[in-house]
């Protein structure tokens, strides 16, 4: 399954969270689907077979097909890619039982259709869990419905604004900072050249708050969007998208992702690549200094923490109060500062190279 890049928020994989590793193995229980009561439409014609199409799609498991028949790439060259958070491919294969209920179909601007269901699976404990609420877009195309991605419909809806390389897409809450798009399209055209790439052309949905913009990403609900630090963002490499909810048109993290992601031509190790868009362009609109401060601040007092434990860190944050530094970021951008004093842009591309595995990682880190 892929990964798509996540900063500011951590967001975690469908079905985890409330898990017990103690379920019974092997049993392979198949997705169920529901239709809320309140639907009172789902059997007319169009919202019959847009609930069929995407009761399809998640039956077959076609995640992140090229040749999807459910799918629209009119717009996108991925357009299911931002459903990662589902785990669309192993829905029919895991040890618990995953429900899907459909609670909403109906008709929105430019012809679109909004579908919206809820996934729920019950732990070993007995306890409910809410995974995540998507949204998904379908629109006729010669006379068939397709499902259509969240980034798609909104482009259609949104203000549009153009600054260098970037397409600004706006929030109707959001005011647009004209000054603040120059400084993004400046850092751009800097990075561009640290990079040695062409200037990137992306898409920048631009909203107040985490809430806001992760319903333009496409969900209504997902763990964690409700968190008291309503700032963060989203990179979709494969389609140059960013989904900035801090507010401001300049989110240097978020672009760097899609500069390592051409690098490496794909993911680079989690570490590395929140390590260099932190180092880069900082994190959670704090600096790369500010971070570490943060770092040295917390190793005065705990002298003796493990900082090698990789699956023990997870994704745990300081503990100062603040809930902004994440351990990953800010030792993976120490790593990549030293990889960058040593050996330059050369030693980083190489080490975003490496592969993605932990394996990789620790090879990446003895070799440099």
């Amino acid at each position: 399954m892929r990964k798509i890049i996540i900063a500011g928020f951590a967001l975690l994989l469908f079905g985890v969270k409330g898990f017990s590793q103690s379920a019974i193995e092997d049993t392979l229980v198949p997705l169920k689907f529901f239709i809320c009561e309140q639907v009172v439409n789902a059997n007319d014609p169009n919202e019959k077979q847009i609930i069929q199409l995407w009761k399809d799609y998640l039956s077959e498991g076609e995640f992140g097909d090229s040749t999807s028949s459910f799918w629209s790439f009119e717009d996108s060259n991925n357009p299911d890619e931002y459903l990662w958070a589902i785990g669309v491919e192993s829905l029919d294969n895991r040890d618990y039982q995953v429900q899907c209920k459909i609670i909403g179909v109906y008709p929105v601007q430019h012809d679109y259709y909004c579908l919206k269901s809820a996934f729920t699976h019950i732990d070993d404990q007995g306890e409910i869990h809410l995974d995540v609420i998507p949204t998904v877009y379908a629109k006729k195309f010669n006379g068939e419905f397709l499902l259509v991605n969240s980034a798609t419909y909104h482009k259609e809806i949104h203000e549009h604004r153009k600054v260098g390389n970037i397409n600004y897409y706006v929030h109707p809450a959001h005011k647009f900072d004209y000054e603040k798009a120059k400084r993004m399209s400046d850092f751009n055209n800097q990075m561009a050249v640290k990079f040695s790439s062409d200037t990137i052309e992306c898409t920048y949905f631009v909203a107040n708050s985490s809430r806001e913009i992760v319903e333009i990403w496409g969900y209504e609900y997902m763990d964690r969007m409700y968190r008291p630090e309503q700032t963060g963002g989203v990179a979709i490499p494969s389609d140059n998208i960013l989904y900035c909810g801090n507010n401001s048109e300049y989110y240097p993290h978020e672009l760097i992702h899609l500069y390592a992601y051409n690098v490496s031509n794909n993911f680079p190790h989690f570490w590395l690549n929140e390590g260099i868009a932190t180092y880069f362009g900082g994190s959670t609109e704090k600096s790369f200094e500010w971070h570490l401060n943060e770092l040295k601040e917390f190793c005065k007092l705990n002298p003796s923490f493990d900082y090698s434990d990789i699956a023990g860190i997870g994704d745990t944050y300081i503990p100062n109060g603040k809930h902004l530094t994440e351990f990953r970021y800010i030792l993976g951008a120490i790593i990549i500062r030293e990889v960058y004093e040593n050996d330059g842009m050369d030693g980083i591309k190489a080490a975003l190279n490496q592969g993605n595995t932990n394996e990789d990682f620790f090879h990446s880190l003895k070799k440099n």
